[in-house]
């Protein structure tokens, strides 16, 4: 069971991942050099003829926990929803917890930098804010 999960996971999964995690990425980036008034918001509903399926995820990010309300369609999994907002989702169909992804980052630093000790954790994190 685990090999087919982690099947699904690499062959299915994350490279429909890839193009949401990469404009969310230059989303990112480009909101750092575009002043907030001028910043837009992208609400555009999915307008395709599929049942759509709501789903409530909890959103965990280094400042707070929120609870997202998303729509779930066959064009837009939550999965691909959830990258495009800036949060990984821990299931691969309907994920009821997602993890932001610049906290995500943070943590990879941190086993990659320093030795998983309380000391690192909180240079880490003063570096990080």
């Amino acid at each position: 069971r685990k090999h087919v999960q982690a099947a699904h996971w690499s062959r299915t999964i994350l490279p429909a991942l890839i193009r949401p995690f990469m404009q969310w990425k230059c989303k990112q980036m480009l909101s750092q050099q575009t002043p907030a008034s001028q910043r837009g918001t992208d609400n555009s509903m999915c307008s395709c003829s599929s049942h759509h399926q709501p789903l409530k995820v909890v959103c965990v990010s280094i400042e707070a926990l929120c609870d997202v309300d998303i729509a779930v369609c066959t064009c837009h999994p939550a999965p691909q929803q959830l990258v495009q907002m800036g949060y990984f989702p821990c299931s691969p169909v309907y994920p009821m917890l997602a993890v932001s992804l610049d906290m995500l980052e943070l943590v990879s630093t941190l086993f990659i930098l320093a030795v998983p000790n309380e000391r690192a954790w909180a240079t880490t994190i003063t570096k990080y804010l």
